[in-house]
């Protein structure tokens, strides 16, 4: 079943804001980071320079255990992404901004904890963006590293073992471009859209009806009232081998078929995972 253990991200992250700031360093040519409280003794962030194009490189270290990065542009959307870490505390990763030219304010917040949904802020810059990004990295697919992903767990019981556990691991490990609770990546539509593996699946109290030879009668219900899952094999228009957990009873990652055309009830959307991040 889906749990939205994320939902309080944007409450938590802008609520960081209120700390004082205490200092800012800048660099000839380069954004300036202005610092909350104690954020300088806790995170290093290599020189961005300032007016940069849209892909800009996050490279440093920090004595966090989870570190998040908060995109927002002036009059614009929001974006709020872990970043990964190596064990020393280092990362380095090249950010797509995605939303177009415009004044941006990336925000780091952390935590002492790994994997915690309470932060601290460490610091932010501002920058403006000047160029576009080129249409290759909109789209900048991950399916078959999503796919990696399931099978090395195929068999096991992934984190709480809830359905939504399974794909925002396989989407944050892999640095994708999504907004909790549930926009996964780029909507598709399978009238229209060619699906592939690693895109994945999202229902709604979705029915299903089948008849079958002998006169028998097959229904199967998805979501009570959500469910998330990995399109693992297509197998046809509509016919898929999924992927997921916590379904028929089970919290081990197991496949089963599903056949979309005999959909009588309900409502699923389908995403293609795109990458946020690309590491260095």
């Amino acid at each position: 079943m889906l749990q939205h253990r994320i939902s309080r991200h944007i409450f938590l992250i802008f609520l960081v804001i209120l700390t004082v700031v205490v200092s800012a360093s800048a660099q000839t040519g380069t954004a300036a980071i202005i610092w909350y409280s104690g954020g300088e003794t806790k995170f290093k962030l290599a020189a961005i320079p300032d007016g940069s194009s849209a892909d800009v490189l996050l490279s440093g270290n920090t004595s966090q255990k989870t570190l998040i990065v908060t995109v927002t542009k002036k009059d614009g959307p929001t974006r709020i992404n872990p970043i990964p870490l190596s064990t020393d505390g280092s990362f380095n990763v090249r950010y797509l901004i995605k939303d177009g030219i415009g004044i941006y304010t990336i925000t780091f917040s952390g935590s002492e904890q790994s994997d915690s949904l309470n932060y601290r802020g460490l610091g932010y810059i501002t920058i403006a963006v000047k160029k576009k990004l080129p249409p290759i990295y909109h789209a900048f697919e991950l399916n078959s590293r999503v796919i990696e992903f399931v099978d090395s767990v195929m068999g096991t019981t992934f984190g709480r073992g809830e359905c939504w556990d399974l794909a925002q691991q396989a989407l944050d490990q892999n640095l994708a471009d999504w907004t909790r609770p549930t926009a996964y990546g780029l909507p598709l539509n399978p009238d229209i859209n060619e699906i592939r593996a690693g895109d994945i699946i999202q229902f709604r109290t979705l029915k299903i009806t089948e008849h079958l030879s002998g006169g028998t009668t097959k229904w199967e219900t998805l979501g009570a009232p959500d469910h998330t899952a990995i399109i693992y094999k297509v197998l046809g228009k509509k016919h898929f081998t999924l992927a997921h957990q916590n379904i028929g009873g089970k919290r081990s990652v197991v496949k089963s078929d599903i056949n979309l055309t005999k959909v009588t009830g309900g409502k699923y959307w389908i995403y293609r995972p795109v990458a946020l991040m690309i590491p260095q």
